[in-house]
């Protein structure tokens, strides 16, 4: 929706025109049609349905939703070094963004701006009309800071694509609704502080797919960190860990719906299914594993061996009897003894999809060629009728990623005790069963070398959790992801469509053209 038009849809029940798509409890509500403002916000039902909006533009399958096609947060995940489509052709949401060859008028460009400002006119439209409504002033102010909370997760999302934006915390009016960008240092500043008075409201306990004061905290620590304001987001990070979280004990079974209420779990946008066309998509695959999403080799190698070492020779493929390698045919030898995350996250040669597949089998198909890296994580291979609508969540923050960004802060800061930091890394690596960092890398560790262990110990923890992006930008190591692709095309053959560095304007989206020909006082960006 373009934001010139958005003065529109608050006039009609507050902006909150919508189907909800969640169910259970606070989740289940009927969607509201059109009302004015006037007739809206009398009762509390009222202001929990408008709250119920909020979280249901979450589930937009440009922001948390998604699908093979659709851009989501795992489709993100393809768009850097932890993945991409073989022969994107056009297809996929995002590719172009992801080859390098996008516009301001492509269409994930516009889409993804379109679905994120959907979510922060609901928020405002609450945080603006609520007190209107006959309800305690404790329930009004947790309403407020679940409002707040949400805007800002989106403001994230805005500043860590497009950068400079329009800083929106009200109702647009027809008075309003042409806006300038933003600087973005100056958006993060203002929800830094915002999220600082708001998080205190909420819960610390709510039903599942509602904010609690941990996963609040959370996203302020998000926020601080990736724009390197590293004392905030300490700070954010240990309030998170006073309040009670904790590692799920299995990796594999987490990312599962029997995984949805471990302690690890801080936020999630909640689906129901199957059955009820309210379930997640996603993670949809067909019969064998999703063809459309692939994991890169390089992402496979920093799955370290067992005893915590990484592979040193690149030994994937199979000799011929010549003794030249047969890319078509992979060593399956090296893809054992793995850290026990690969799998969880990878379909990779000598793994077994629905009974077929494996060293021995005849089966030719995904376990036979180092083309055929599958995402694994979020699918369920036991479960082929219901992919196209199931219950799994998607999980916006674990307490692990919790860890790693606040041992991440740390370093960045400087002046950290180095036990500390490395008790935080070795909680994630031992749940896995993987050793310590003092065990394998040693102690008394450079700033740099302790920075490259927490950065390898995030890749492989969270991939596929719409992360790696966003940790690319604000890394600066765009270039070097494409480079890893291009080079793993080339070298070895495989379908990637090439992708292209176009220098530092590829670190931040173009504005939509739609949104430049509607709003004289938006400008483009410089390069584009």
């Amino acid at each position: 929706m373009k934001l010139h038009h958005l003065y529109i849809a608050s006039m009609l029940a507050a902006g909150l025109i919508l189907t909800t798509s969640c169910s259970d409890s606070f989740l289940d509500k009927n969607s509201l049609t059109e009302s004015s403002t006037e007739t809206f916000w009398q009762t509390e039902d009222d202001a929990t349905m408008a709250m119920v909006a909020c979280y249901d533009g979450l589930q937009s399958n440009q922001i948390y939703g998604g699908g093979p096609w659709d851009l989501g947060q795992l489709n993100m995940d393809c768009m850097t070094d932890n993945g991409g489509h073989f022969n994107w052709s056009g297809w996929v949401e995002g590719y172009d963004i992801a080859n390098g060859t996008h516009s301001a008028s492509s269409w994930a460009v516009g889409s993804f701006w379109d679905a994120l400002y959907e979510v922060v006119k609901r928020c405002n439209s609450l945080i603006a009309n609520i007190d209107r409504v006959p309800m305690s002033e404790t329930k009004i102010e947790q309403y407020k800071a679940e409002a707040m909370t949400l805007r800002a997760l989106m403001y994230i999302h805005l500043t860590m694509t497009y950068n400079d934006v329009p800083y929106l915390t009200e109702p647009l009016t027809i008075d309003n609704a042409e806006k300038p960008a933003t600087p973005r240092a100056e958006i993060v500043t203002a929800e830094i502080q915002n999220l600082k008075a708001a998080v205190p409201n909420l819960p610390v306990t709510a039903e599942r797919g509602r904010l609690t004061r941990g996963a609040g905290y959370a996203i302020l620590g998000r926020l601080a960190l990736y724009n390197k304001m590293w004392d905030e987001a300490i700070g954010a990070y240990q309030e998170v860990m006073k309040l009670g979280y904790s590692l799920a004990s299995g990796y594999t079974a987490l990312f599962t719906p029997a995984g949805e209420t471990q302690p690890e779990i801080i936020f999630a946008v909640r689906f129901e299914g199957p059955g009820l066309d309210e379930g997640a998509v996603f993670n949809a695959h067909w019969n064998t594993p999703i063809e459309s999403m692939n994991g890169t080799l390089d992402l496979a190698d920093d799955y370290y061996k067992l005893d915590g070492t990484k592979a040193t020779e690149r030994n994937y493929a199979a000799k011929k009897a010549d003794g030249s390698l047969d890319v078509s045919k992979p060593n399956f030898d090296y893809w054992k003894g793995r850290d026990p995350r690969l799998y969880a996250t990878l379909f990779v040669p000598g793994m077994y999809w629905n009974g077929l597949g494996g060293e021995e089998s005849p089966y030719g198909g995904a376990a036979s060629s180092l083309s055929t890296i599958y995402v694994m994580k979020y699918f369920d291979p036991t479960d082929t009728g219901n992919s196209w609508d199931n219950g799994q969540d998607f999980y916006v923050v674990r307490y692990a990623e919790v860890l790693l960004s606040l041992a991440e802060a740390m370093v960045e800061k400087g002046g950290y005790n180095e036990s500390t930091v490395l008790g935080l890394v070795n909680q994630v690596r031992q749940r896995v069963g993987m050793p310590k960092v003092e065990d394998v890398e040693g102690t008394g560790l450079s700033k740099d070398k302790l920075l490259q262990v927490v950065r390898h110990e995030r890749r492989v923890e969270l991939a596929f959790e719409g992360l790696r992006l966003y940790d690319e930008y604000r890394w600066h190591q765009l270039k070097e992801a494409i480079d890893i692709v291009n080079n793993e095309r080339i070298t070895y053959g495989l379908n990637y469509e090439p992708r292209v560095y176009n220098g530092e304007r590829d670190y931040k989206w173009p504005i939509p053209t739609d949104e430049i020909d509607s709003n004289p006082q938006l400008k483009q960006h410089e390069g584009w």
